[in-house]
């Protein structure tokens, strides 16, 4: 695509500021017409139709042609001062301008392509790396999320582990106290709590072989009790 040139010294030019509204409007189509066409400033006689909306104009063409901006010729019309009073380019300009890009849009791409082929390897790598790391560290985080995940390696998980940290307060004998005070405390303490719960549990005849409250949580049924344990909402157990 080429752009038709309206020179700014035009803007308070008394040769065009004299032209009427019709005529300045044949001068831009023709301007136009003839650097989409290459045709450095000619207009043929089949062509000055093109040249303004309602057709050929011939008020307007000797209008253009007084004022000394172009020319009657045999077979049309040719624009007066095409590369110096109206400072548009030619045909053969336009042409080395387009060559120019083409060249350069070429060495843009074969460069492009040159650096794809030498990439890939590497990309490759790059993604493995990147999988590799992720699928490490999301490992990693997750490995100590939930209640049956992996602890160190030769430690038993964290459910069992809370099972045998706490067998000392709920696996002990019938004692509604926990081993650190055997006689009871005045002081609140968890553990005598869990001990307390566990007992009366135990000697409400467990319901669910194996089934520990304290550990477990409580087995609620629809008015809010626990089917194991002696838990009502109306009491609060530690």
């Amino acid at each position: 695509m080429v752009d038709a040139r309206l020179p700014a010294e035009w803007l308070g030019s008394i040769r065009i500021d004299n032209l009427s509204d019709r005529a300045f409007r044949v001068l831009a189509g023709a301007l136009m017409w003839c650097n989409g066409q290459g045709t450095d400033g000619a207009v043929p006689d089949r062509y000055t139709k093109y040249l303004h909306p309602d057709g050929d104009d011939p008020a307007a063409f000797e209008e253009l042609e007084r004022a000394g901006l172009w020319e009657h010729l045999d077979d049309g019309y040719r624009l007066a001062g095409w590369t110096t009073t109206l400072r548009q380019s030619t045909a053969e300009e336009v042409e080395r301008y387009r060559e120019g890009a083409r060249r350069r849009q070429k060495e843009y791409r074969d460069r492009q392509r040159a650096a794809t082929r030498a990439t890939p390897p590497a990309r490759a790598i790059g993604v493995r790396a990147t999988r590799d790391v992720t699928h490490n560290a999301a490992r990693d985080a997750t490995a100590n999320v939930g209640s049956g995940s992996l602890t160190e390696p030769g430690k038993k998980t964290r459910a069992y582990a809370t099972r045998d940290t706490t067998a000392h307060v709920t696996h002990n004998a019938d004692s509604p106290f926990c081993a650190k005070h055997p006689e009871g405390t005045s002081e609140p303490c968890g553990a005598c709590a869990r001990a307390r719960t566990a007992l009366e549990a135990r000697e409400n005849r467990l319901s669910i072989g194996g089934w520990d409250c304290t550990v477990d949580g409580h087995k609620l049924v629809t008015d809010g009790t626990c089917a194991v344990c002696a838990y009502r909402p109306d009491r609060s157990v530690a």
